[in-house]
């Protein structure tokens, strides 16, 4: 049993970010929070991360076979770099539901990545995923009593923003726990599993 009463977890399976992208992603929170109010749920920059895949509820009697899957999923993928590139929103202007930061750089190699994770894991019993992979980093999301015309207002403010240059690289997948509470989502790290080691060139 787990700590509080049951034998599943809520899991997800991530690229994590350094801090130096963390320090990015407050910096423009920071700059969206001063124009917001209390309209936007904003992320907790420390709990940034890149979601390749997410399991939901989860027996943790099943956790040997996600890492049997996983492991298989990065063994044909070497390390790759990523870096911001434009401000966007999901929801449209009246709708407005989600903040985030879009992802460019080796974008290929991070879908293929995203393929090959989704495919190990529906050997395992997942569900494949059927929506397209859009990579972003997650900035906040608006309160659902929200209304619509606060929601365009935002909406503007969201595109006003200036996204910094920031570069990272990526050598790892993370399988993820999510504990949910009321001061948002806490995360543990279950297990990481290393991308194949780049071999030098002569």
């Amino acid at each position: 049993m787990s700590e509080n009463g049951t034998d599943s977890w809520r899991l997800f399976v991530a690229c994590e970010v350094p801090q130096e992208v963390k320090d990015a992603i407050a910096g423009v929170i920071g700059q969206l929070r001063e124009r917001s109010g209390n309209a936007v749920r904003w992320v907790r920059p420390e709990g940034v991360h890149v979601t390749l895949k997410f399991l939901g509820e989860v027996p943790q009697k099943k956790l040997p076979a996600i890492k049997l899957a996983l492991q298989e999923a990065v063994s044909r993928h070497y390390p790759f770099n990523l870096e911001f590139s434009n401000i966007g929103s999901f929801g449209g202007r009246e709708g407005l539901r989600i903040m985030w930061i879009g992802i460019a750089g080796d974008i290929l190699r991070l879908e293929a990545l995203a393929r090959d994770v989704n495919l190990a894991l529906s050997v395992v019993g997942f569900e494949p995923e059927r929506r397209p992979f859009r990579p972003h980093l997650t900035l906040g999301r608006v309160r659902d009593e929200v209304g619509t015309r606060q929601r365009a207002e935002l909406e503007v403010e969201v595109y006003k923003t200036e996204v910094p240059q920031c570069a990272w690289r990526t050598s790892e997948i993370t399988l993820m726990r999510s504990r949910l509470g009321p001061g948002g989502a806490q995360y543990d790290v279950i297990a990481t599993f290393p991308l194949r080691a780049q071999v030098p060139t002569p």
